[in-house]
């Protein structure tokens, strides 16, 4: 079953309360930050990061909803009682076990460290529907082409244009250097999360060599991305060295900074980062499709070659102010990345927000943002005063990651709303020894009780009703409480 329709009543109080509680969100910002910093020490690239991070957010989220039933399943759901902290908790933990099992030890004492400072227990089913959340989502992506890795050899004959693998400059400053083969060349026909397919958002080629646009393109990454540059100012190499860093570190400390900014509740915050982490790992799936369709050649080898597209020179004319990453250079990962992750938290926060940004490069001070676009604009712009790509390749990621960030608010997990149409006509509750419903028959009801009705109402369940009559049903609370107490019930419509 799954939430339809929410109708709540309470003995002696007209109040009607949200579904949405504000128990603490810390639990979900906690263990993505636990997530993305096990996919760094496990070495992972940016396409494998975002893939696991996705997968995390998923069996959370899921974890968290089959709980508190507030939402869309992205693919697991069974209605459950208990801790929804713990449950998201149990979730991450099982997801980065399951992947990292050399950072078990450390993963299983933030799992302790987690269950401990609960504030929505007792515990009840929550591990259990976490684990069996984890386990959900890790069977369904066992087999989504991430795995066996391949690699690009380079092209079987060289053309002007065509992508060559790169040299490992400025790492080594002289001959010989090191050609790394290109990354996950599988990538692009990864299972999507969302997408429909792989190619739903995949831009046309990149300008002719003889276009004024790619010209003019060429120019200026020659000029502002040269390890030598002139024309590059101090703070744009700042720039440059500090969005060098993986593009979904940047989304999801942006993310964490905004939820607890504004004290989101724990549904929301779940919602929030399976949201955001399934359009990054989307956006990446999509950018990698582009890549090794088009295989555009990398500035590096631009600004080398011969006019018939082999460089002889040992890339004396024109080197980088970084390491050019081992893929096809259009169109950028880092612009769809971030662009999509971004604009899925803008969704959620709007777009004026003021961000201290960090970074892993080593010596790069936080950067202070005062917009999610302007941390997207400096993200592009980064790369070309990096020297990696052109800004024809910048802007084509940032419209990718434009587009799966709107597809992916449009068709992934969200809030499940009042309707009208499939809701019965009525749910009443009266003051009666025992609490009657009225509504329509084989109409399925979860009922749950609360001792105090105040914004952060921690509601229990009390039992499940499918309705056998439309006449007035009664339903008895036979837990024990004191005779002086007071409780107040709800009626949560469920489809079966």
């Amino acid at each position: 079953m799954k939430l339809n329709t929410a109708s709540l009543a309470a003995l002696s109080v007209a109040t009607l309360v949200s579904l949405v509680s504000t128990a603490s969100a810390d639990v979900i910002t906690d263990w993505n930050l636990i997530t993305v910093n096990a996919t760094k020490t496990a070495g992972l690239n940016s396409n494998l990061g975002s893939r696991i991070d996705a997968i995390e957010a998923i069996a959370v989220y899921d974890a968290v909803n089959s709980i508190r039933q507030f939402g869309t399943p992205y693919h697991y759901f069974s209605a459950s009682a208990g801790s929804a902290q713990a449950a998201a908790a149990q979730a991450a933990h099982d997801v980065l076990v399951n992947y990292f099992p050399a950072q078990k030890a450390a993963l299983d004492t933030a799992l302790a460290n987690s269950l401990a400072a609960i504030t929505d227990g007792p515990l009840g089913n929550g591990p259990a529907t976490g684990s069996a959340s984890a386990a959900s989502i890790i069977a369904l992506r066992a087999t989504d082409g991430a795995t066996p890795n391949v690699t690009y050899p380079g092209p079987a004959t060289i053309v002007p244009g065509a992508y060559q693998l790169t040299p490992n400059i400025p790492t080594a400053t002289t001959p010989p250097y090191t050609f790394g083969a290109g990354i996950n060349e599988q990538w692009g026909t990864v299972t999507p999360f969302v997408l429909a397919a792989t190619n739903q958002f995949r831009p046309g080629p990149p300008p002719a060599l003889t276009s004024a646009q790619y010209s003019n393109d060429l120019a200026q990454v020659q000029s502002l991305g040269a390890i030598n540059s002139t024309a590059r100012t101090p703070d744009q190499t700042h720039i440059a060295q500090f969005y060098k860093q993986d593009a979904e570190l940047t989304v999801n400390e942006a993310a964490r900074q905004l939820s607890l900014a504004n004290g989101i509740s724990l549904e929301q915050n779940a919602l929030l980062f399976v949201l955001t982490d399934i359009a990054a790992a989307d956006a990446r799936i999509a950018v990698w499709d582009a890549k090794y369709t088009y295989l555009n050649w990398r500035p590096i080898t631009a600004l080398n070659a011969n006019p018939d597209g082999t460089v002889t020179n040992n890339y004396t004319a024109w080197q980088p102010l970084i390491v050019t990453p081992n893929h096809p250079e259009y169109p950028s990962g880092h612009g769809g990345t971030v662009n999509a992750g971004f604009e899925v938290i803008k969704a959620f926060f709007g777009d004026q927000n003021t961000l201290q940004l960090h970074t892993t490069t080593a010596g790069e001070p936080a950067r202070l943002i005062q917009s999610l676009t302007k941390g997207e604009t400096e993200n592009v712009l980064a790369r070309i005063y990096d020297g990696v790509h052109f800004w024809f390749s910048d802007t084509a990621g940032q419209t990718i990651g434009n587009q799966v960030a709107a597809y992916v608010l449009a068709h992934g997990p969200t809030y499940l709303q009042p309707s009208s149409a499939s809701a019965p006509a009525q749910v009443g509750i009266a003051s009666y020894p025992a609490i009657t419903l009225t509504g329509t028959v084989g109409q399925s009801y979860r009922i749950d009780y609360a001792t105090t009705l105040v914004p952060a109402t921690n509601w229990t369940t009390l039992k499940f009703v499918t309705l056998p009559t439309s006449l007035p049903y009664p339903v008895l609370d036979t837990t024990p409480f004191s005779a002086n107490a007071q409780r107040y019930y709800r009626a949560v419509s469920l489809s079966n």
